[in-house]
């Protein structure tokens, strides 16, 4: 019998976390189809005898004091910045204040729209955020598989045991 683990995703609004649910869940993404979610969404997806269950977190103010409950349980938490400078800023406190709420779940960040002008490449995300960063496109179909590695490669990291929530190695010697 699968094991079933929850990734959550987490943002401003309009950063693409539904879009990546979409990308991972196999439905094709639209193109400035924006539809912000009200509070809360869900995906999964299945790998062998596995579940990933993805949680969609919207990313208004006004569902901001919930979002400490809807993150709770999480093994992986995927924060979406759409890489532009002042987003990028935003995310970073976005982050600052996951890593001190939710302190056994892994922190990686996606910055998606990597195809849009004036966006900062995912280095420069990854030196500001200080935490793991993949740079992405999710409107781009062709980036499934690369999204798929990244949540099987960071939740192999979140869950073993022998490691840290940051991926390093606990053990001395």
């Amino acid at each position: 019998m699968g094991v079933s683990v929850k990734v959550s995703f987490l943002g401003a609004p309009a950063v693409g976390k539904s879009t990546l649910i979409k990308l991972l869940s196999g439905q094709m993404p639209i193109p400035l189809d924006y539809k912000p979610t009200i509070g809360l969404d869900f995906g999964s997806v299945q790998f062998g005898e596995h579940e990933i269950k993805l949680w969609d977190i919207g990313g208004q103010q006004a569902f901001q004091p919930f979002w400490n409950q809807y993150l709770n349980g999480s093994y992986l938490i995927f924060v979406v910045t759409d890489s532009t400078p002042q987003n990028v800023l935003q995310t970073k406190q976005l982050i600052d204040w996951v890593n001190r709420t939710q302190k056994n779940a892994r922190v990686v960040a996606i910055a998606n729209k990597q195809d849009i002008a004036g966006h900062f490449d995912a280095k420069r995300v990854e030196n500001i955020l200080q935490v793991p960063t993949y740079g992405l496109t999710a409107i781009d179909s062709h980036q499934k598989e690369k999204l798929c590695y990244i949540l099987v490669k960071e939740l192999l990291k979140a869950t073993d045991n022998g490691g840290s929530k940051d991926g390093t190695d606990n053990k001395s010697g």
